[in-house]
């Protein structure tokens, strides 16, 4: 009897699907798992960015089918899609087809950040914590997004392209779908009438866990889920564009130890012995020891950046004294299981939890994005770049090696870069046809 987990994953694989919620992980890992409960993240808790909302308005239907496979390919018993209840509109419809399926339905969450951490949709669809330094399978569920169980109802179709929204200060916001390995700057000027300032940055994957760039003609890849649009001297940037020797000489003169930054961290309220007030402590120490010790309490941080961008009353960087901290252990080759704070005791969620949940709404003006909290509709227009250029790393795992030649011609969908089966990671595609024109370790670039 064929087995359809390894078929379905291996479809997931020709397919090129990764989690398109921004870490690129390859989805047909998960599929290969076994849980009882199979979960979509459609919180979207990233202020501004509004793709998995348009998607599930307008292909609601290919969401549920990409859900339904995986359930089956991990034995699932059950599928919950969790969208915060604010998304009226829609929910009634998404409830309809749930009902119309076997063992599916809704979970409504509050308007917080952030609901889209899987651990936390997994406490609250569950009850379950999961343990530190674990993974939602080790409490029976697999975690997928909106867009990758989308690409998923398609598979073995190759991914060519992505669905992303551009918000900010842009004339006309929008979320589209455009071909990967287009531009950033083409997707401002095609889809969304060009820039409203003369000196535009922008933070790649949202404002609270996304990256600053400058340069936008970077070219989309299948895990980008939008950027926002901001001005090179909007407070936000200057902050998320701190280096280590800034962030680490204020917060040594500044901090005052409040502990402000682990009272609203999310893993800490799940019962993870996360605690960023202890890691800005190692700032103090030249080295030894205490630095040693102090740094181990960021190793469970999930990055989400709300110690930094709201909790902080100093307007502190902890988030960024965590990501140091984990670096500097990485290279000692420490993580969590042989730290000195895995004591193996099951953690349980903080009783004051849903008391320190952080409304998005003052989250929004916490980060000063009032201005440019604006809807970004959904946009069909179709869009013919010249040329794109299709990255080799697109996912965690292994790089892809350029499998075309210069001169080449390829179609939409042909296999331009791929990896051997026993490393972690997915081929990539042409997204357009034409005839390959450069080809590097970095990229394989494609002009009609």
């Amino acid at each position: 009897m064929p087995d359809f987990s390894a078929e379905f994953s291996a479809s997931l694989r020709a397919a090129g699907i990764v989690g398109a919620g921004g870490a690129g992980f390859p989805a047909y890992v998960k599929a290969r798992g076994k849980a009882e409960l199979a979960l979509v993240n459609a919180a979207e808790c990233e202020p501004l960015l509004k793709k998995d909302q348009k998607v599930l308005e307008y292909y609601p239907e290919k969401v549920f089918d990409g859900l339904e496979l995986l359930m089956k390919a991990c034995g699932a018993s059950g599928g919950v899609l969790g969208i915060k209840k604010k998304h009226e509109k829609i929910i009634p419809r998404l409830e309809g087809l749930a009902r119309a399926r076997r063992n599916m339905s809704v979970l409504k969450l509050g308007d917080y950040y952030p609901a889209g951490d899987e651990q936390c949709l997994v406490y609250e669809a569950t009850g379950r914590v999961v343990p530190p330094g674990g993974i939602p399978l080790d409490v029976g569920c697999v975690v997928s997004n909106v867009e990758t169980l989308y690409n998923a109802a398609f598979a073995p179709r190759p991914v060519t392209e992505t669905f992303v929204t551009v918000n900010g200060a842009v004339k006309t916001p929008a979320t589209f779908r455009a071909p990967v390995g287009v531009t950033w700057r083409e997707c401002v000027e095609h889809f969304c009438g060009g820039f409203t300032v003369k000196e535009a940055a922008y933070i790649d994957g949202g404002p609270m866990m996304g990256k600053v760039r400058t340069d936008f003609d970077l070219p989309l890849v299948k895990a980008s889920g939008g950027i926002v649009v901001l001005p090179k001297d909007h407070p936000l940037i200057v902050k998320k564009a701190q280096g280590r020797p800034v962030f680490s000489r204020i917060g040594r003169s500044a901090c005052d130890q409040c502990s402000f930054c682990t009272e609203f961290c999310p893993r800490y309220l799940l019962g993870h012995n996360v605690q960023p007030h202890r890691v800005m402590r190692t700032m103090l120490f030249s080295g030894g020891p205490e630095h040693k010790l102090h740094s181990q309490y960021g190793l469970l941080c999930c990055e989400c950046s709300l110690c930094s961008l709201y909790a902080c009353p100093e307007n502190l960087n902890p988030r960024e004294a965590c990501v140091a901290a984990k670096s500097d252990l990485r290279e000692a080759k420490i993580g969590f299981k042989n730290s000195q704070l895995n004591t193996g005791r099951r953690p349980e969620a903080h009783p004051v939890r849903d008391f320190r949940k952080v409304p998005v709404s003052k989250l929004v003006r916490r980060l000063g994005l009032e201005d440019y909290n604006k809807d970004a509709p959904w946009s069909g227009a179709a869009y013919q770049p010249a040329r794109v250029r299709i990255l080799m790393s697109q996912h965690i795992g292994v790089p892809c090696a350029p499998s075309v030649r210069e001169g080449q011609r390829v179609e939409k969908g042909a296999v331009v870069g791929d990896l051997p089966q026993d490393k972690l990671g997915c081929p990539v595609h042409a997204s357009i046809a034409g005839t390959v024109t450069r080809v590097n370790e970095k990229y394989v670039e494609i002009t009609a």
